[in-house]
């Protein structure tokens, strides 16, 4: 009897959750996911605020009493040379993997293949493009530049390129175990490694840098150091969740009989939505390869603008994966569906007018945070020219990537041909601004303005088709 009364008032308890769940208010429930979208991209926003990280540490050393712009300059180019080549591939691979719902143990099996198959693909691509880096700085110092003097390459290349293999290695199978972490839902475990490791880089690459004079090569040993250091940490977490499961836990040189081409043939398919990403960062990266081809000061503003582009642009994917998300779980109610929509697209709006006017009112902001005292004069002169067209680039393309959430949840997707259709447009235009009305960096956004206008006009098109009651 006692066992029959404790079951029945479980089932009160679970109907009441489930009456609070049903009444609970749409524009309660759309703020919640609002303060749950900083982390949906959590692990792939850190691996930009790394990168940012960096160059805004790069940007503060004084090299004879004056700030170091063609060591912030050269370390960037570097370091897309190193992603455009590959590492966006390999980081393409963890985005789309755990992708969807699936069982624990599914997860888990995932996760082995991909890191056994990363042990190999990590080399195999970034030790030849490391090597590579190289030749390929001094083409473009020496013909799109005009700078003759090799010394600056050399010394990046010494002190930083040439051991970003080893980097890279430990830099993603530690991404690999967030993304693990997450799939798990540890994610204030996940949000603690990532705070932690932005406070011990940034401390210790602060003392080489600034306290031991170390250079470049400072930035290189912290870098490192605090990649293999939470690799083993996270490592060691995940081993305390699956268990006593020998074959987990460091992992680095997996049994060879263990191995086998199945692991490769089942990351094969998670390749072609690696290629997808890279669909989405090429305008992102065509922008910075036209770039090289200006004249060096407008590369260095424009190095800045493009980073904090590519940031903001992944905590806005967080926001994507909610409401697409939150559209396929609410897909039997309409009404709801659109209260969810209409509250979560005002929430939205409200944070990305907020960094339209930060970007506006504090017009050399974003030089001042990269860089020493905000640069020479002649940085916020070119930056002047971006005051107004690249806060209306970051407001698009929040609204862009939003709508996109909108229409995917729905299962009504852009073409890829339209999208490439669009990229296209963006290059033409790029070409005609940037070269033959010679706009310089200014017309590179101006075509990115256009592409992402283009994108918001067929989103929006569909997003109102579906959503009447909304708009």
């Amino acid at each position: 009897m006692d066992n029959f009364i404790k079951a029945q008032e479980n089932i009160v308890l679970c109907d009441r959750s489930l009456v609070v769940i049903s009444v609970e208010k749409p524009e309660v429930a759309a703020l919640k996911s609002i303060g749950f979208s900083f982390f949906n991209n959590m692990v792939i926003t850190f691996f930009r605020l790394i990168i940012t990280t960096n160059l805004i540490l790069l940007g503060h050393i004084i090299y004879e009493e004056k700030v170091h712009y063609k060591l912030f300059m050269t370390f960037q180019i570097g370091v897309f040379i190193l992603e455009f080549l590959g590492k966006y591939f390999i980081i393409g691979l963890l985005k789309y993997v755990f992708y969807g719902k699936k069982e624990n143990k599914t997860i888990y099996n995932e996760y082995i293949r991909m890191k056994r198959a990363l042990i190999f693909i990590i080399p195999l691509i970034t030790i030849p493009i490391s090597i590579c880096s190289y030749y390929i700085l001094e083409l473009l110092f020496k013909y799109s530049l005009g700078i003759d003097s090799l010394d600056l390459i050399k010394e990046v290349y010494k002190k930083f390129l040439l051991f970003t293999p080893l980097i890279y290695f430990f830099e993603i199978l530690f991404f690999l175990n967030l993304k693990f972490l997450a799939a798990f839902n540890r994610i204030r475990l996940v949000f603690m490694y990532i705070i932690i490791y932005l406070i011990c880089h940034i401390v210790l690459s602060w003392m080489l840098l600034f306290i031991l004079n170390y250079g470049i090569f400072g930035l290189t040993c912290s870098y490192f150091f605090n990649c293999l250091l939470f690799f083993f940490f996270t490592n060691k977490s995940i081993y305390r969740i699956v268990g006593k499961d020998t074959d987990n836990y460091f992992h680095l040189i997996p049994n060879i009989n263990d191995f086998s081409w199945n692991s490769l043939r089942a990351i094969g398919k998670i390749s072609f939505y690696s290629l997808l990403n890279l669909g989405e960062v090429f305008p992102i990266q065509f922008i910075f390869l036209v770039s090289l081809f200006m004249e060096k000061n407008q590369l260095i503003v424009n190095i800045i603008y493009l980073n904090f582009f590519e940031l903001i642009t992944e905590v806005f994917r967080g926001f994507y994966h909610t409401i697409k998300k939150e559209l396929f779980v609410k897909n039997q109610d309409i009404i709801e569906r659109q209260t969810f929509v209409l509250f979560f697209s005002v929430y939205y709006s409200i944070i990305s007018l907020t960094i339209l006017i930060i970007l506006i009112l504090f017009k050399n902001i974003l030089l001042h945070i990269y860089i020493f005292k905000g640069g020479e004069p002649i940085f916020m002169e070119i930056a002047a020219n971006l005051r107004i067209i690249y806060p209306l680039c970051v407001l698009l393309t929040s609204a862009k990537i939003i709508l996109n959430g909108i229409i995917r949840g729905m299962d009504i997707p852009v073409s890829n041909g339209r999208r490439l259709s669009y990229i296209i447009i963006c290059i033409l235009f790029c070409y005609i601004f940037c070269f033959l009305y010679e706009f310089g960096i200014f017309g590179i956004w101006i075509s990115m303005l256009i592409l992402e206008f283009l994108h918001v006009g067929e989103n929006l098109a569909k997003t109102i088709k579906h959503f009447p009651l909304v708009f």
